[in-house]
């Protein structure tokens, strides 16, 4: 089964490492990008398995976190991952109180700690799945 991940991201080089790596993955993921923000918007009823924010988006002034308070408004359980070279802890803890799955700071262990990130997210869905069946039997 195919899982998709949306990645707003608006720096194009960023854009094709992500898309490569998560397509090298086993657990077959298929990347779909979005250089503005507002186009995920009308895609998030596509119920991605996560969604990997940006911080930082030119010719706007909004920040991920203006996107990121949408689409949890929106859609409460897609998983978001936020990816950033941002290292600013106000914005931290800010990101991890409007429920982010994971904050990832961009540097050379990033695409590791974005793995470790879709496994965390692969195994609260397992969980959930497993529970929701057992109940369901009963």
């Amino acid at each position: 089964m195919e899982k998709l991940v949306f990645v707003v991201e608006d720096d194009e080089v960023q854009q094709k490492i992500l898309k490569h790596y998560f397509t090298q993955l086993d657990g077959g993921y298929v990347v779909r990008p979005f250089v503005n923000p507002e186009d995920l918007y009308n895609s998030l009823n596509e119920k991605p398995y996560a969604v990997v924010l940006d911080h930082f988006f030119a010719g706007t002034s909004k920040t991920g976190i203006d996107y990121l308070k949408v689409i949890k408004k929106q859609h409460t359980k897609v998983p978001v991952i936020y990816y950033t070279s941002l290292t600013d802890e106000n914005i931290t803890r800010q990101v991890m109180d409007l429920g982010v799955e994971e904050y990832i700071i961009k540097d050379s262990a990033s695409l590791i700690r974005l793995r470790t990130a879709l496994d965390v997210i692969h195994d609260k869905k397992n969980r959930k799945s497993f529970f929701q069946k057992l109940f369901r039997s009963n």
